[in-house]
């Protein structure tokens, strides 16, 4: 199959927002050439988003009990993908038997590189066996066994991205959790770099019953409570030089205080200490750009877009979104497990000691075929 060089592959990625599966068909050789055919996102409904959730609510201590736990609960997520990746291929009418692979990357649940454990739902091999197509999964474990972080792993699809529209440009996603990718003297760099939706989006369900603050209407009408503000900000994760990466859950304890306050102020302040977190991995790390292009549900939250443009406009960064470049900015993810398929069955890197804190170069993820 590597022989091949140029692969049309679906791509699916269920973040760490949990907010619906994203579907793109591409097609690349996972180096410099890319065409988007076709792409589509699912909306999950409140009550699979809660069973997930329940999931995560109850990962045992131990490290061996949670691998068990994480195996015996896939089954939910792997039938949810099978579900709608079959659903995406009717939608767009495409034949399957022109369709090489599928680049899969599961439910994320847990993440602990410190301890070698990153863990995400849905099996790879039962896909596979159910869709009859080749599959790529597993892209974060071999990185995690020789010492990476794991994460975040879509960099070189980031690079692909920079390189296409500015090579002064930072890619920053606000997903669940927020990662930069960057270029420094053309070596390539990425690292998480706080929380992006997850504490807002947690928020706006345990306040209204809703999945996310839209246009960040909830946070535009409250107030900051500076005592939590200014705690987080000194949290150690921000002193941290790169490699350095999230668990989703990191930053649960401003969550758990945040909501003992009135509802918007909460969101607010929760809204503004994702801002920081973009504001501080520039500032801190002293990267020189001249163009922050946004990725991910949250470059839609305006409130955080207009912090962020009154922020960077006097430093002259332009703040963009990459929606502009001709790219559909909630299918970036999906689009790049697609483009590390090929990597990964062509052998390249897909992480390196810049981006993950991995010794040297590697490859990764397993072909089901």
């Amino acid at each position: 199959m590597s022989n091949k060089k140029i692969y049309k592959v679906i791509g699916i990625m269920s973040g760490t927002s949990m907010d619906g599966l994203d579907c793109s068909l591409i097609e690349t050789d996972g180096i410099n050439y890319l065409k988007i055919i076709r792409e589509y996102s699912f909306d999950y409904n409140i009550s699979y988003k809660k069973k997930l959730i329940k999931i995560i609510q109850k990962l045992p201590n131990s490290k061996r009990k949670k691998i068990s736990y994480a195996k015996n609960n896939e089954a939910l997520v792997t039938n949810k993908f099978l579900k709608l990746i079959n659903e995406f291929i009717k939608k767009i009418k495409y034949k399957k038997k022109n369709i090489d692979l599928i680049g899969l990357s599961g439910q994320t649940i847990f993440h602990d590189p410190k301890n070698q454990c990153t863990l995400q739902l849905s099996s790879g091999k039962d896909l596979c066996k159910r869709i009859n197509l080749p599959v790529v999964s597993n892209f974060r474990d071999k990185d995690i066994q020789l010492g990476g972080q794991g994460a975040p792993i879509g960099c070189f699809y980031h690079k692909y991205l920079i390189k296409k529209i500015n090579m002064s440009s930072a890619i920053l996603n606000i997903g669940g959790v927020s990662n930069i990718t960057f270029l420094l003297n053309k070596k390539l760099i990425g690292f998480d770099i706080g929380p992006g939706n997850a504490i807002i989006d947690d928020l706006v369900y345990f306040f209204y019953k809703k999945k996310f603050d839209k246009n960040g209407k909830y946070a535009k009408e409250g107030m900051l409570i500076k005592n939590i503000y200014n705690s987080y900000k000194k949290n150690l994760f921000f002193k941290k030089k790169y490699p350095k990466s999230l668990d989703r859950n990191y930053f649960k304890s401003y969550l758990n205080k945040l909501k003992e306050y009135k509802k918007n102020d909460a969101i607010h302040t929760a809204s503004l200490m994702t801002v920081f977190s973009i504001i501080n991995s520039i500032n801190f790390h002293r990267i020189k750009l001249n163009e922050i292009i946004l990725t991910g549900g949250g470059r839609k939250n305006i409130f955080i877009l207009d912090k962020l443009n009154e922020y960077f406009k006097e430093k002259n960064i332009k703040v963009s979104l990459i929606d502009k470049y001709g790219f559909n900015g909630d299918l970036i993810e999906s689009q790049m497990f697609a483009y590390l398929a090929v990597r990964s069955i062509k052998k390249l890197p897909i992480s390196i000691p810049s981006t993950t804190g991995v010794n040297h170069p590697i490859s990764g993820g397993i072909l089901y075929k």
